[in-house]
């Protein structure tokens, strides 16, 4: 990546030298120094919503959200009382910036997560993982008595909690849809991310095809390659982050720069050497003439290719950006100097590295996103074989690991990234604002992820007999099945549903050619945005993804049909009846040992119609017989239970014309 670099031993030559006053001194101030560079970078992404909104710039499409919507009813977030963002969290994001004590870092990390409950389950993916990091730092700040007591519980806890969350974005793209070129988001990401660097790179366009059918074991195979470096050679992890996040921001439409300049902040906890001596890491790199070129050209050219892209650069990839060059200074900077001492990324508090590391991760990558591909029936077989070499090169044994670190702050933060990153969508809890992000993930009704089921709460419940026998509590939340919509005029239910998230118009038009050429079926659909950016408009308007126009208009009642569960019918109507306008609905539940959408377009059931004026009911039947309805009926329960609604956020499922059992990209 540099010119120059160097490979040093993964072993020291010689072993340490007893620990003394002196040493402890010194690893003390390392210690807070490291602390106080990843605080200011922690700031710096805490600001960059700010400054694009301050200078009226078109930013990321998954930004923090620094205004007062709330999905979970009027004034039920603390946010719609009391401007918490502005008032509170911009304040102190500043403070730390200059001042990073621990203290100070406590309650603005504090801030940070209690806003982000208060916003759930309206918020990005990404979110929750920062949410997740930044609750252990709140508990190991609490617990020391200085920044480098805090440094030493919390960064190793943030470096595993990381790398748990990584693997769990990459494993969510192992499902039959990620693989089918057809319905891949991985061939609408990458046709989107051609139709902006052809232009600039006319000689790419050979390649194009070739991208095209390449693009899902290979955005795959880059995902599981990032937690592998990072686990096994950190700093070249580093750059290989660097470099799978710079792509996301070249975006010309899905510019997700929330995710990547989140990433980007902390990559720095995988290179304390840098952090704990960060001005002399930018004199010692700027002082090495050919590698400080070399750095500062790679992210100049970046900047343009950017700015070509977006028409103008925004504080998200701005600050990205120049991340992104102390970052390559700091790995550039020579092993030692005049003195003797170790610089940049190869000073003392140097993370351990493994042998051969390179040739590892790519052994590792081959063996779990090649072969769903390839050989779909090796999966499994080729996976386990994956993961368990990846378990003998690793620094150290997971079980091992597990066991050192049973009762500290480490063991605990990596569960809690492990329950969220893996366990929410198997057992149902979670869906949308999870680490299924763009992996094609058939979330309830029979999974299509080779290898763990999907929503096993909504599936043993869809049997009335089994919802019977459960907990009331639980049959409530996760009972009902799943309905089919089939037709409906409410402005708030037509917004959330199939037109009024799609996007497959505003992709540039060179992708939509690109997919057309490459027999992909190029439907986009932003159900994610669409839910995160209700009754919110004015703020989509300021994005990249310029499609709120289309959203907020969406009133064509012939909508095509679209499937989801009992819960998130209930949870739509209750945002509809709070508009307060009149609106009818048609939906069909549909039978338990029903489970593809072909299946689930084709099912000819009773329809339930719904017809309410704005002040309430006028009507209720069933079938064609019309027949009232019962009061047990779906559209005439109450909301579903306040706390889930805090979590749960069901994806709908298009049932298009010939568009076969595929999950189409959503975002």
């Amino acid at each position: 990546f540099v010119p120059g670099y160097q490979v040093l031993p993964t072993r020291p030559a010689a072993p340490a030298p007893a620990p003394h006053a002196g040493t402890d001194m010194q690893s003390d101030a390392q210690q807070h120094a490291a602390l106080a560079t990843y605080a200011r970078f922690w700031c710096l992404h805490q600001l960059a919503p700010f400054a694009d909104q301050a200078f009226a710039l078109a930013g990321a499409m998954d930004h923090r959200m620094i205004d007062e919507s709330c999905q979970t009813g009027p004034g039920a977030c603390l946010r719609a009382h009391f401007d918490y963002d502005w008032l509170v969290r911009l304040p102190l994001a500043l403070a730390c910036l200059l001042f990073p004590g621990r203290r100070l870092l406590l309650l603005a990390h504090l801030v940070n997560v209690v806003g982000w409950a208060d916003r759930m389950p309206a918020v990005w993916d990404y979110m929750c993982w920062c949410a997740l990091m930044e609750a252990p730092f709140v508990l190991a700040a609490a617990t020391s008595s200085s920044m480098a007591e805090t440094a030493r519980k919390f960064l190793p806890a943030m470096r595993a909690q990381l790398v748990v969350l990584y693997f769990s974005a990459a494993f969510w793209k192992l499902t039959s849809s990620w693989y089918d070129g057809h319905y891949s988001c991985s061939t609408v990401l990458m046709s989107e991310l051609l139709s902006g660097l052809e232009p600039l790179f006319p000689p790419l366009a050979t390649l194009s095809g070739l991208m095209l059918h390449a693009a899902p074991a290979l955005v795959a195979g880059i995902e599981f390659a990032v937690p592998a470096l990072l686990l096994l050679q950190p700093r070249h992890g580093v750059l290989l982050a660097l470099v799978f996040h710079q792509t996301i921001n070249l975006m010309p439409a899905t510019y997700a720069g929330g995710f990547s300049i989140a990433m980007c902040a902390r990559q720095i906890i995988f290179l304390p050497a840098a952090a704990a001596g960060a001005s002399a890491t930018l004199r010692r790199g700027v002082g090495f003439a050919p590698r400080a070129v070399g750095a500062t050209a790679l992210v100049a050219v970046t900047t343009g290719v950017m700015v070509a892209i977006h028409g103008s650069l925004d504080a998200h990839g701005g600050i990205f950006l120049a991340l992104a060059l102390f970052y390559f200074l700091s790995i550039a900077a020579p092993a030692g100097g005049g003195g003797g001492g170790a610089s940049g990324a190869y000073g003392h508090l140097r993370l351990e590295e493994q042998p051969h590391a390179v040739a590892k991760m790519a052994t590792f990558v081959a063996l779990v996103a090649v072969p769903p591909a390839a050989l779909p029936a090796a999966t499994l077989p080729c996976c386990g074989l994956g993961v368990a070499l990846l378990c003998l090169w690793a620094p150290r044994f997971p079980l091992r690991f597990a066991l050192a670190h049973a009762t500290d702050l480490t063991g605990a933060a990596a569960a809690a990234a492990a329950a969220y990153g893996f366990l929410g969508p198997v057992l149902g809890l979670q869906m949308m604002a999870s680490s299924t992000m763009y992996g094609n993930v058939k979330n309830y009704g029979g999974s299509n992820h080779l290898l763990v089921p999907t929503g096993l709460l909504q599936t043993a419940l869809a049997e009335q007999s089994s919802a019977a026998a459960a907990p009331a509590w639980l049959s409530d939340a996760f009972g009902g099945g799943l309905v089919r919509i089939d037709a409906t005029n409410s402005s708030v239910l037509l917004s959330l549903a199939v037109g009024g998230a799609e996007m497959t118009d505003k992709l540039p038009l060179r992708a939509r050619e690109l997919l057309s050429s490459a027999n992909a079926s190029g439907r986009y659909f932003e159900f994610y945005a669409a839910r995160n950016y209700y009754e919110r408009s004015y703020d989509h308007d300021k994005t990249a993804l310029h499609a709120a126009a289309a959203a907020a208009g969406a009133t064509d009642s012939s909508d095509p049909a679209y499937v989801v569960p009992a819960y998130e019918l209930r949870r739509s109507l209750a945002l509809a009846r709070r508009r307060g306008e009149p609106f009818s609905l048609e939906y069909t539940p549909l039978p338990p040992g029903l489970g593809t959408p072909t299946q689930w377009r084709a099912h000819a059931g009773e329809k339930v119609s719904l017809d309410e004026a704005a002040d309430g009911l006028v009507s209720c039947v069933v079938g064609r017989a019309r027949e009232a309805c019962g009061a047990a009926e779906l559209a005439l329960l109450p909301p579903p239970p306040w706390l889930l609604t805090r979590v749960l956020l069901p994806y709908p499922i298009p049932l298009l014309d010939g568009a076969g059992d595929g999950i189409h990209c959503t975002t």
